[in-house]
């Protein structure tokens, strides 16, 4: 049971961390003036894809280190 509360919870997190994380980029981007939401949607577009890569690649790498043994650990 241990393990799935460890899953659920990693997941939990890391879905938040990028809801959140992606919304704080976008809204200081559009508060410096790097793109306004009345010219469409493409710097709101790109951010997402962006963020979503950065942060879907840190999430794989640290399930990835978590779940591999601890003697190939560096």
């Amino acid at each position: 049971m241990t393990g799935n509360l460890q899953a659920i919870g990693f997941l939990f997190t890391w879905v938040l961390g990028w809801g959140i994380g992606g919304s704080l980029i976008d809204a200081g981007l559009i508060n410096a003036g790097v793109y306004s939401l009345e010219g469409g949607q493409l710097g709101t577009t790109i951010t997402f894809v962006l963020w979503s890569l950065l942060w879907g690649g840190g999430g794989v790498w640290l399930y990835r280190y978590w779940t591999q043994p601890d003697d190939q650990r560096g």
